[in-house]
């Protein structure tokens, strides 16, 4: 088997028929096969997928996240390359074929692959990014929005290559990696719910003397948020509060150990627009700052 497509799915159905379709009708010439990992689903999808024999259909019962998802459905991989893929993208043309061909043939060592990702009007999207940074957290809350109020603000200009080109981390909407890679360096971190696990399984594999790399060619529709839409106000904030979560274990995981508690004594401090908006309410606020203060055990 050349080729595992680890699917994560949580009440995606919708989009996720489109999605294996896509696959279905645009690869050719490469063997592969598709694993669908369901999260505890209660929108059907276990009923209307035991009956798809295009693909292995793992019941996980329950909620496990995206990386603790994949990471199940590696178990039961048989391809050389995984190729993990967001249940809310449809591929446009022979993706697949071309990715694995592009890391047959790569002179190097080759850790994550993706593709310039586009939206359904077949503009180019996030596909790529750089590794957080605690600065970031500075820019973000308090440059930027300086800026912004004195008009100097200027959006960044965001590269895409003619052919392929190395960076950071690929999004974790198409990681298309070889298994001895995975092997080697670890999956998806157990400590992550959602958010920031690809870009600390890609840190790892860079740690590790592997090349994280970006390349034209396949085309990959991502939905970005189809597959789980923000239905409310209180969902948005949980969410939210579940990335800074995520950040602070990324951090953990990644950087010296003075560091990462000098970041949690600071942030609180650059995040607190929380506690002077009115449209969080008093029970979110008290939710963020239990999180902020709750020490993340690895």
């Amino acid at each position: 088997m050349n080729v595992s497509v680890i699917i994560v799915n949580y009440n995606t159905l919708h989009v996720l028929r489109p999605c294996l379709d896509s696959i279905m009708e645009n690869t050719h010439d490469v063997p592969f096969e598709i694993i669908v990992v369901d999260n505890g689903s209660t929108d059907g999808s276990i009923e209307a997928l035991s009956d798809d024999s295009r693909i292995t259909l793992i019941p996980a019962g329950e909620n496990l996240g995206f990386g603790k998802a994949n990471n199940k459905g590696l178990e039961q991989a048989k391809g050389k390359y995984i190729f993990f893929l967001n249940s809310d993208t449809q591929l446009r043309n022979n993706a697949i074929k071309m990715l694995y061909d592009f890391a047959e043939q790569y002179q190097g060592r080759l850790g994550a692959l993706g593709c310039i990702l586009e939206d359904r009007q077949g503009h180019q999207i996030h596909s790529y990014g750089q590794f957080p940074k605690m600065k970031d957290d500075f820019q973000k809350f308090i440059l930027i929005p300086i800026q912004k109020g004195l008009h100097l603000y200027q959006q960044p200009i965001i590269e895409y290559p003619d052919q392929w080109m190395k960076v950071d981390y690929v999004t974790g909407a198409d990681l298309f990696v070889n298994r001895q890679v995975l092997d080697e360096c670890g999956a998806f971190h157990p400590a992550f719910f959602m958010y920031y696990e690809e870009s600390e399984m890609e840190h790892r594999f860079h740690c590790g003397g592997y090349d994280n790399v970006i390349m034209n060619g396949p085309r990959i529709v991502h939905l970005e948020g189809e597959g789980g839409k923000i239905g409310n106000k209180s969902k948005f904030i949980r969410d939210t509060y579940r990335q800074e979560r995520s950040l602070f274990i990324y951090f953990k995981l990644t950087e010296p150990r003075w560091k990462y508690y000098i970041y949690r004594i600071i942030h609180p401090v650059l995040r607190q627009t929380v506690w002077l908006n009115p449209n969080v309410s008093l029970h979110d606020k008290w939710a963020f700052v239990k999180q902020l203060f709750v020490s993340i055990k690895l």
